[in-house]
C-alpha cells in the first residue's frame, strides 16, 4: 500500500462511516446492519497500575530517542535491553530513521513505529509523524494542542459539537501488544456508541487493518466501493477501536450501529476515574478475534479522535503516549 493510500486510511474510514451512520443521520434511518447488537461476550479488562506503566513507557521512549540518534549519527548511551518493549521501540526507530523517502514529499511517511507524544520538542507542535484527518468539510474539527500536564507532554482535545482526529500512517506490522494512557473530564451523557444520531465519545483510539475486501459480504464490498466513489479515498478492511463510553460496561464489544466493519471495545466507562490517567494494555490478536470472530490482517495505521458533533455537546480529553509491539 502506498503512502498516499495511507494518508487517505482514515480519513476514507471516517467518510465511509458517515455515509454508514457515524456521522448524524435521520432518525428514522436504518442501515444494513442496524440489528447488529453488542457482542454478548465481554472482553477482557486491560487498566493496569500506571505507576508500572510510567516506568516502561519511560524506557520506552528512552530506547525511541537512542535509536534515533544512534541511526542520525549521534554520539549516546547504549539503552537498557531488559525490556522487550524498549527493545521493539529501539528496531522501529531505527527502522524509521533509515527509511530512503522515495515517496513524494508532499505525501507523509508509512512509520514503523508511532511518534511519541512525551519526547516532543516543547514548541507545541505535534511530533512529526501524526497527521490530522477530517470526516468532512462540513464537520467542525476537533481541537488538538501539545500541552505539559502531570509533568509530561501529551496531547489535549478540545471537542465543541465537533469531530476529527490525528492518526500515523504505519508500515505493515503483526497485530502485537497496544499500549496507552488517556484521561477526561467527564463522560458525554446522552451517548450511545449503539445508535448512530448518539454515536461519540470523549476518547477514542483507532487500529485500522489491512484484509482482503474481496471476501466480504456484497453489501460490505458495495459500501467500500460507495466510500472510494463518494470520497476517493481507501476505507481499511477493518478498524478495531477502543473508546471511553457513558453507560456501557467495561469489556462491552459494541457493533457500530451501521457497518460491520467496525467494532467498539469500551475499556473505560462512566464517570468513576473521571479526571484521572488511566492507563492500559491491549493485546490486539485476542481483541480482534473477539470483535470479528478471526484472525486480523497487517495493522496499517492507528488514530485517536475526540467527537461530540452527533450529541452536539462538550469534551475535554488527554492522550498520553502510544506504543505498539
Amino acid at each position: 500500500m502506498t503512502a498516499k493510500v495511507f494518508r487517505l486510511v482514515f480519513t476514507g474510514a471516517a467518510s465511509a462511516l458517515m455515509l454508514a451512520g457515524c456521522a448524524s443521520i435521520s432518525p428514522g434511518s436504518t442501515g444494513s446492519s442496524a440489528s447488529t447488537a453488542d457482542t454478548p461476550s465481554l472482553a477482557t479488562a486491560s487498566a493496569v497500575d500506571c505507576q508500572a506503566f510510567a516506568k516502561r513507557m519511560g524506557a520506552y521512549a528512552a530506547a525511541q530517542v537512542a535509536a534515533e540518534q544512534r541511526a542520525a549519527g549521534g554520539e549516546v548511551a547504549p539503552a537498557a535491553p531488559s525490556d522487550p518493549l524498549a527493545a521493539a521501540s529501539a528496531r522501529a526507530a531505527e527502522a524509521d530513521a533509515g527509511d530512503d523517502g522515495e515517496d513524494a514529499a508532499d505525501e507523509p511517511q508509512t512509520r514503523a513505529t508511532l511518534p511519541l507524544f512525551s519526547v516532543a520538542p516543547r514548541d507545541g507542535r505535534l511530533p512529526i509523524g501524526w497527521q490530522p484527518w477530517t470526516i468532512n468539510r462540513n464537520k467542525t474539527p476537533t481541537r488538538y494542542s501539545m500541552v505539559e500536564v502531570d509533568r509530561r507532554v501529551v496531547v489535549h482535545a478540545q471537542a465543541e459539537s465537533s469531530a476529527s482526529g490525528l492518526y500515523v500512517p504505519l508500515h505493515d506490522r503483526d497485530a502485537g501488544m497496544v499500549r496507552w494512557s488517556w484521561k477526561t473530564s467527564g463522560i458525554i451523557r446522552n451517548a450511545d456508541n449503539s445508535h448512530g444520531p448518539r454515536e461519540d465519545s470523549p476518547l477514542r483510539l483507532f487500529v485500522a487493518f489491512d484484509g482482503d475486501k474481496g471476501s466480504l459480504p456484497l453489501k460490505d464490498q458495495l459500501m467500500y466501493e460507495m466510500a472510494r466513489l463518494t470520497t476517493g479515498r481507501e476505507m481499511p478492511y477493518a478498524t478495531l477501536m477502543y473508546i471511553w463510553g457513558g453507560k456501557r460496561a467495561e469489556g462491552s464489544v459494541v457493533a457500530n450501529p451501521h457497518t460491520d466493519r467496525v467494532r467498539m471495545i469500551v475499556v473505560d466507562s462512566g464517570t468513576k476515574h473521571a479526571n484521572e490517567w488511566r492507563c492500559h494494555e491491549r493485546d490486539l490478536r485476542a481483541d480482534y478475534r473477539k470483535a470479528f470472530g478471526t484472525d486480523p490482517g497487517r495493522v496499517i495505521a492507528v488514530g485517536i479522535m475526540t467527537d461530540t458533533d452527533n450529541t452536539r455537546s462538550n469534551a475535554e480529553s488527554w492522550y498520553g503516549d502510544i506504543a505498539l509491539d
